[in-house]
């Protein structure tokens, strides 16, 4: 009977086994199928950026060789500073890519300014609407998400996560099975998306593979937009507002570090709005003047950082990048700002 009983045993053990193996094969073929469905399509694997990304690049600005050279600011920052031709121009340097999309980054500066350990280069790319009090806790969100959530095993998730991302296009929750079914069903397909980020977050604009007339329209009409919806400001209640930058900036020198205020090239009617209701000799030529104790460029007072083109008035076509981080790198040396 025991002989009769380990036999059957081991009968069903195999049963599950094949079972098991049978189901790991059969969604290992779905998952390629659906894969090789979206690449057949022009679809290409992307990482996604994420708080969890930002903590992770947020973390290495305290930790690793060299002096850490933390990149604040938005999309302009993000798609135009490229952090490794950086590193190769400015050796001595560690670029940290903690600019956000769409987020003004004076919240991060604030936690840095807070960080003991921070003892580094803020580069704070950030346009005069930027420094209005009503945008300084854009990056909140992502400051907070660091100190209080972030962890090793979240680290280790992400780490994973990036893997995956980079090599799968599934990987996007847009292309997972539910999606597909959803885009079988009705016939159509995905957003084919024109940037391409990387796992130091930053980011690479392609403008051949979009139009960018309708992006030049698309942010002017935002800038335009938020420019209405701006509430009532003067230039002297815009500085007054950020007298709490003194201590930030002093905090940060202590430690021996420094503070670049930087203000990145854009054209047309960007420019043109900007310039009209932010005039740079009310608004950021007094900035400058009543913060000694931080260096400020302006990149249209640079012809070798202005000449490029913007195909949408305002972000860098991915071409464009390598020159234009050099010419960025140069500048900072040429002033003294930053050492070679």
């Amino acid at each position: 009977m025991p002989s009769s009983i380990s036999s059957s045993d081991s009968a069903q053990g195999r049963r599950w086994l094949t079972a098991w193996i049978v189901a790991i094969v059969l969604a290992v073929m779905i998952c390629w199928g659906v894969e090789a469905h979206w690449r057949a399509l022009n679809y290409r694997p992307n990482i996604l950026d994420s708080r969890q990304l930002w903590s992770q690049q947020r973390k290495r600005v305290d930790r690793g060789k060299g002096i850490a050279l933390a990149l604040l600011g938005a999309s302009r920052t993000e798609f135009g500073i490229d952090p490794k031709r950086l590193h190769e121009r400015l050796p001595r340097y560690r670029p940290v890519m903690l600019a956000v999309d769409a987020h003004y980054p004076l919240a991060t500066l604030r936690d840095l300014a807070a960080d003991e350990d921070f003892r580094g280069v803020v580069l704070c790319d950030l346009d005069a609407v930027g420094y209005l009090h009503l945008f300084w806790d854009m990056q909140q969100p992502y400051v907070d998400y660091f100190h209080k959530q972030w962890t090793p095993s979240w680290n280790l998730h992400r780490h994973l996560l990036t893997d995956w991302q980079r090599v799968a296009v599934i990987a996007n929750p847009a292309f997972g099975w539910k999606a597909s079914l959803m885009h079988a069903f009705d016939g159509g397909e995905p957003f084919h998306d024109y940037i391409r980020y990387y796992a130091d977050r930053s980011g690479d604009i392609d403008y051949r593979q979009t139009d960018p007339e309708s992006s030049k329209r698309h942010f002017a009409q935002t800038m335009e937009g938020n420019i209405a919806h701006l509430p009532p400001h003067d230039p002297q209640r815009w500085l007054s507002d950020l007298a709490p930058m003194h201590a930030w900036i002093a905090a940060i020198n202590a430690r021996g570090g420094s503070v670049i205020f930087y203000s990145s090239p854009v054209n047309g009617l960007q420019r043109e709005a900007l310039q009209r209701v932010f005039p740079p000799e009310q608004y950021w030529n007094r900035l400058a003047a009543a913060f000694p104790e931080a260096h400020f460029l302006d990149a249209l007072d640079v012809p070798a950082l202005s000449r490029f083109d913007l195909p949408d008035d305002s972000h860098m076509d991915y071409r464009d990048k390598p020159a234009y981080t050099d010419a960025l790198a140069e500048t900072f040396l040429e002033r003294g700002w930053l050492i070679r």
